[in-house]
Formats: structure tokens, C-alpha cells, sequence
């Protein structure tokens, strides 16, 4: 049988590493602000047509959105945040995209100011 109780000090050592190199790793490399704690505008798109989220992230890029972040809900449904867009922004992008991959929907469209995420 094994003998955890005898082995203790290992487990306290291991386990201890474990929490040195998480605490090291977060004073280094930080925790990264979602959208929540930061200003920025988060969109669901539903496209009828079959869309690849490497070919979206790619128009996107070519729109100036480089930094944006598309996660797949669906098979036609995808996520996408990016900084504050203003109505203005939002309907040349909508534009954009329907040019590019045909009709889309868009079920929803949330905008937090820097005031909030303050």
C-alpha cells in the first residue's frame, strides 16, 4: 500500500513549487482584463451562410481590428469583442462583413464605456 502520510514532506515540496511558480507567474505575467474590467464593445454575428473564424479574424484585421477577439458559439454564431466601436462603427462594420460573407444577424450588442469599467 502506499504510504502518503510517510511521503508528506515530497507532497508539501511539490506542492509548494506548484504555488511558488503560479505566484511568479502571475507577478510576471499579470492577469489579462476581460471585457468587463476594461472599455470595449462585445457582438454576437450569426451568419447564414458557412463562415471560418480564421477567414473572419483575417477581415477583421483587414478592417483595423486587429486586436480583436472572435470565439465560435456556433455553427454559424460567433462572438467578437473589440475596443468601444460608436454606432457609426458598428453599422461599418456590419457593412463590411455582409459584403464579405453574405447576411448576417445580430442578436445582440453590448458597449461598456471607460467610465464603467473604471
Amino acid at each position: 500500500m502506499f504510504n502518503i502520510v510517510g511521503k508528506r514532506f515530497w507532497f508539501f515540496v511539490i506542492s509548494g513549487a506548484v504555488i511558488l511558480i503560479s505566484i511568479i507567474s502571475l507577478a510576471t505575467f499579470g492577469l489579462k482584463a476581460g471585457i468587463e474590467f476594461s472599455s470595449g464593445s462585445m457582438l454576437t454575428v450569426n451568419f447564414e451562410q458557412k463562415v471560418e473564424q480564421g477567414e473572419l479574424k483575417q477581415e477583421l484585421a483587414s478592417l483595423g481590428y486587429t486586436n480583436a477577439i472572435i470565439q465560435r458559439t456556433g455553427e454559424g454564431d460567433f462572438l467578437i469583442r473589440t475596443h468601444e466601436l460608436t454606432s457609426q462603427d458598428k453599422a461599418q462594420l456590419e457593412d463590411a462583413l455582409t459584403k464579405r460573407f453574405g447576411h448576417l444577424t445580430e442578436p445582440e450588442f453590448h458597449s461598456v464605456s471607460p467610465m464603467v469599467a473604471e
